[in-house]
């Protein structure tokens, strides 16, 4: 063997370079397989997902307009409120009634959320407050704020009041959530008290809520 025949022949340092440069690239390429892949769908299987919903959501917006638009209409509830002063002054909103005044009878005054509606404290009988079909009956020198009309609800603000079905009652002292039936409800300065002629509800107050009983008083104080 000549002398350019030896130089093609790979040193020794030259072949264990080569060896540790394989070594590396093994180990990498295994390091590699070893780490866990974040989970993808397969493509077929998002594809199928995209068909699908292009078929459906034209089909459902189709039985959407036939169900809703199609047909008789059905007229959506009509939730209004009215005063129907009794004998005696009065008030409903900015509108009031005079005491040496005849009673309206069944005339029937709208009013609103917002509105507050009282009975002077020397009036004759109380009047009436007809509340998204539940009644509040209120009396001589009661005041009473219309909070809302769906759902219903008024405020107390003092005297006696006299409520038939389920409606929510806020006070200063407390809240009766009136389920059904009728209860009559005093606020006072000392406090709430609230008696369940019929039905079912509920007093809440600071220290929790308490179930009324029909027949019974249950106070706040």
């Amino acid at each position: 063997m000549n002398g350019d025949d030896r130089s093609m022949v790979p040193s020794h340092e030259e072949a264990l370079e080569e060896r540790a440069r394989a070594l590396r690239a093994d180990a990498l390429a295994r390091l590699e397989r070893s780490r866990p892949r974040a989970a993808r769908p397969p493509r077929p299987s998002s594809l199928a997902g995209l068909r699908l919903r292009t078929l459906f959501l034209p089909a459902f917006a189709i039985a959407c307009m036939a169900h809703f638009g199609g047909g008789e209409r059905r007229a959506l509830p009509v939730v209004s409120a009215s005063f129907t002063p009794g004998a005696g002054a009065s008030f409903a909103g900015a509108r009031t009634f005079e005491a040496d005044a005849d009673a309206p009878g069944d005339e029937r005054v709208p009013v609103h959320p917002g509105d507050v509606i009282g009975v002077a404290a020397g009036a004759e009988a109380a009047s009436r407050l007809d509340l998204a079909g539940r009644t509040v009956r209120i009396d001589p020198g009661a005041r009473a704020l219309i909070a809302s009309l769906f759902p219903p609800r008024v405020r107390l603000v003092r005297g006696g009041i006299v409520v038939s079905g389920d409606l929510v009652v806020d006070s200063a002292h407390g809240i009766v959530d009136l389920a059904g039936g009728s209860a009559r409800i005093t606020l006072e300065s000392i406090g709430l008290a609230v008696t369940l002629v019929e039905g079912s509800g509920r007093l809440v107050g600071p220290d929790g809520a308490v179930e009324l009983v029909p027949g019974r008083t249950t106070a706040i104080r």
